[in-house]
C-alpha cells in the first residue's frame, strides 16, 4: 500500500466511525485471512477458559471485551462469519464432552455423537454472538457497546430457547461476591454486569490510548459505576446473609453418594445410610440420589412391607427401597407409574419423602425432562428423530411445584437432576414454601469430571436467587452444599462413594427475584428494544436534513 492510500485509509478512519484498535488494526482489515482466525481463536479461549476452571472469572471479562473492541468490525459476512466461528469454538472448547455424551444416549458412535453435537453448538453460539452483532447494527462504539451488548445478552439468556442453559454470567460464580445481586433480578444480571467489566476494561484501555477513538467516556464511567456498586453490594449482602444464616432453625442431613447403577450400588447405598443412622447423633435427614429407590406403583403409600413393594413394582427394578425402609427419614429418587406395570400408562421421575416407618409422606414429580436423556426435542416434528435416541421409557411431565413437608420443620423444594439448572423451578419451589432446597441427581452417564462440575456451576446460583441452601446428591458427585451466598461450604470427590454430613439453614424470606420471575430481562428487551427505535428515529432525522440531490 502506497502513502497516498495510506492516508486515504487513515481519514477513513477518521469519519463515519470506521476507528481501529491495537486488537482490530488496519492488519485486521488488510488481510483478515491471516488475523481473522488467530483473533477469534484467542478470543475463544478467553471465554471458554472460566468454564474449565472456574477461577479464571477475569478472562471472561477480557473474551467479551474483545468483542467490544472489534464490534464495529462484525458488519457483513466476513466480520459474522469469524465472530459466530468464535463462539462456537468457546463453547466447543468450554463443553467438549457433549458429542461422547450424546453418542452414549444414542449408543452409537462418536461422529454420530458429533453430528448431533454440532447444530446445538451453533445454535447456542447465535445465541453468544448476537448482543455483538447487535451492538454493531446500532453503530455503537466500544466503549458504548457493552451496554446494548449486555441489555440484548441478558434477555437472549432469559427467553432463548436452549439444550444445555449456560448463560454468560455463570462464568463468574468462582467469585460470589459478583453474583449476589441475582437476589433482586434473577440470574441474568450476572450477565449484564459481565458486559459491565468488559466495558469498563475498554474504556480503562481507552484512557490510556490503547485503543483508538473508543466512544463517548460517560459510558464507559457508567460501566465502572455499575460494577462497583455490584461489588459494593455482593460484599454486604454475603455478609449479611452469613448473619442471619447462624441465626435461622437448622436441618440435619446425611448426603450419600453412590451410584444405584452399579451392580452393588443399591447395597451400597442402604450399607453407608445404616452406619449414618447407627451414630449417636443420626440425622433428620438422609438423601439418595434420583433413581435410587426402584420402580413403584403410584398408589403406593409405604414401603414397609418388602413383599407388598415387590408386588407393586415393575419386574426387575429393584432399588434401595425393596428390602424395606432404612429406619431413619428418607429422601431419594424412583420412578412411579400409573396404569399396567409392563405398558404403563404414565411414569413419571420422582422424588419420594419416606419416613422412619416407612410410610410415603410425600411425592414430587419430576417437571422439567433432560433433554435427549429423557425426551427427545422437536421428535414431534422429525419422528425419525426419536428413533435415533433409543430411551428406555418415554416419561411424563410432572405439573406441580409440590414442596414435602416430614415431621420436622423442614418444608423441602426438590428439583431432580436437570431441573437444578432452570430458574424457574427453584422460583416456584420457594413461592409454594420451601425453606430448603434439594436436587438429586443421578448423572452417572456423564463419565468426565468436568461435566460433573459444569453441571453444579449451572445449579449453583439457585441458592443466591432464593436465598436458600441448595443440598445436592448426586450418584457420582458433585455432592455438595451450597449456602444462600453461593458458596460451596461442603462437597465429596467425584466417582467416590461417601456419606456428607452437613447442618444447612431453614430460610423462609422470599426474595424479590423470586416474586419478580423475569422481570429484568423483560426490561431489558424493552430498553434493547428503545434503542433500536431511537437509531431508526436518528436515521430519519439525518436523511430528512439532508438536502435533495
Amino acid at each position: 500500500m502506497d502513502q497516498a492510500a495510506k492516508q486515504q485509509t487513515a481519514g477513513q478512519d477518521g469519519r463515519g466511525g470506521q476507528s481501529s484498535s491495537v486488537l482490530s488494526g488496519r492488519a485486521f482489515c488488510r488481510d483478515p485471512r491471516l488475523v481473522a482466525p488467530v483473533v477469534a481463536a484467542s478470543v475463544a479461549v478467553f471465554l471458554a477458559a472460566p468454564w474449565l476452571d472456574e477461577r479464571l472469572v477475569w478472562a471472561a471479562w477480557i473474551g467479551v471485551a474483545a468483542g467490544l473492541v472489534l464490534v464495529r468490525h462484525l458488519r457483513g459476512f466476513r466480520g459474522e462469519g469469524w465472530s459466530l466461528a468464535c463462539a462456537a469454538g468457546a463453547l466447543l472448547a468450554a463443553f467438549h464432552w457433549a458429542p461422547a455424551t450424546l453418542a452414549t444416549a444414542m449408543q452409537a458412535s462418536y461422529p454420530h455423537g458429533l453430528a448431533v453435537a454440532v447444530p446445538i453448538v451453533l445454535w447456542d453460539a447465535l445465541r453468544a454472538v448476537i448482543p455483538f452483532w447487535f451492538a454493531c447494527r446500532l453503530g455503537a462504539a466500544p466503549v458504548a457497546a457493552w451496554l446494548p451488548a449486555g441489555l440484548a445478552a441478558a434477555a437472549l439468556d432469559a427467553f432463548w430457547p436452549a439444550v444445555f442453559p449456560w448463560k454468560y454470567g455463570y462464568a463468574q460464580i468462582g467469585w460470589p461476591w459478583l453474583v449476589q445481586a441475582a437476589d433482586l433480578f434473577g440470574p441474568e444480571v450476572t450477565t449484564f454486569v459481565l458486559f459491565a467489566h468488559a466495558g469498563a476494561i475498554v474504556w480503562a484501555l481507552g484512557q490510556t490510548g490503547v485503543v483508538r477513538s473508543a466512544g463517548p467516556s460517560r459510558l464507559g464511567i457508567a460501566a465502572v459505576a455499575v460494577c462497583l456498586l455490584n461489588g459494593i453490594y455482593g460484599l454486604a449482602s454475603m455478609a449479611i446473609w452469613e448473619g442471619r444464616v447462624a441465626q435461622a432453625p437448622t436441618l440435619t442431613t446425611a448426603l450419600v453418594q453412590a451410584n444405584p447403577s452399579d451392580p452393588d450400588g443399591t447395597a451400597a447405598l442402604r450399607s453407608l445410610t445404616a452406619a449414618r443412622a447407627a451414630t449417636a447423633a443420626p440425622p433428620d435427614l438422609v438423601c439418595w440420589p434420583e433413581c435410587s429407590a426402584g420402580e413403584f406403583d403410584a398408589q403406593l403409600d409405604s414401603v414397609a412391607d418388602p413383599a407388598r413393594v415387590a408386588r407393586r413394582s415393575r419386574p426387575g427394578t429393584e432399588g434401595g427401597l425393596m428390602a424395606g425402609p432404612p429406619g431413619i427419614a428418607l429422601l431419594c429418587g424412583g420412578l412411579l407409574y400409573e396404569g399396567f406395570p409392563e405398558r404403563p400408562k404414565a411414569l413419571y421421575q420422582s422424588a419420594l419423602l419416606v419416613d422412619a416407618a416407612g410410610g410415603i409422606r410425600g411425592r414430587y414429580d419430576k417437571r422439567h425432562l433432560m433433554p435427549f436423556g429423557e425426551y427427545v426435542p422437536l421428535a414431534e416434528v422429525w419422528p425419525d428423530l426419536r428413533r435415533r435416541f433409543p430411551l428406555v421409557d418415554d416419561f411424563a411431565h410432572g405439573s406441580e411445584a409440590t414442596v414435602l413437608v416430614g415431621d420436622g420443620p423442614a418444608r423441602i423444594g426438590v428439583m431432580l437432576c436437570y431441573e437444578d439448572m432452570l430458574p424457574a423451578t427453584a422460583r416456584s419451589l420457594v413461592r409454594g414454601g420451601a425453606t430448603v432446597l434439594v436436587s438429586l441427581v443421578n448423572g452417572n452417564s456423564f463419565t468426565t469430571p468436568r461435566t460433573l462440575v459444569q453441571h453444579r456451576q449451572l445449579a449453583q446460583l439457585r441458592a443466591v436467587e432464593c436465598r436458600r441452601s441448595l443440598v445436592r446428591c448426586a450418584a457420582t458427585g458433585q455432592t455438595c452444599v451450597i449456602s444462600p451466598a453461593g458458596k460451596i461450604v461442603a462437597v465429596l470427590p467425584l466417582h467416590a462413594r461417601g456419606t456428607l454430613a452437613a447442618t444447612v439453614p431453614l430460610i423462609d424470606a422470599v426474595t424479590f427475584a423470586s416474586r419478580a420471575g423475569p422481570l429484568f430481562p423483560l426490561g431489558c428487551a424493552a430498553l434493547a428494544a428503545m434503542l433500536v427505535v431511537g437509531r431508526w428515529r436518528s436515521r430519519l432525522t439525518a436523511g430528512a436534513r439532508t438536502p435533495d440531490s
